[in-house]
């Protein structure tokens, strides 16, 4: 059986991750969209979406060439 994670979370019980860095508490886990920002418009999802890919990169190879 598998550990949670325990992410630290906002006063709406939505996970806790600075919008343009997108990670957690925990490092190496990001959040993006309707968990991190609440239930919203999914162009903004889509768009946080892209810009976490961008940081997941950066994160795992150093830099990134993605646009965000």
């Amino acid at each position: 059986m598998s550990k949670p994670l325990a992410l630290e979370l906002d006063n709406r019980t939505n996970y806790l991750a600075d919008k343009g860095k997108y990670e957690t508490s925990v490092n190496g886990v990001f959040a993006a969209g309707d968990c991190r920002r609440g239930q919203s418009l999914v162009v903004w999802a889509i768009n946080e979406g892209r810009e976490a890919a961008r940081e997941i990169d950066r994160y795992l190879m150093k830099s990134t060439t993605l646009l965000g």
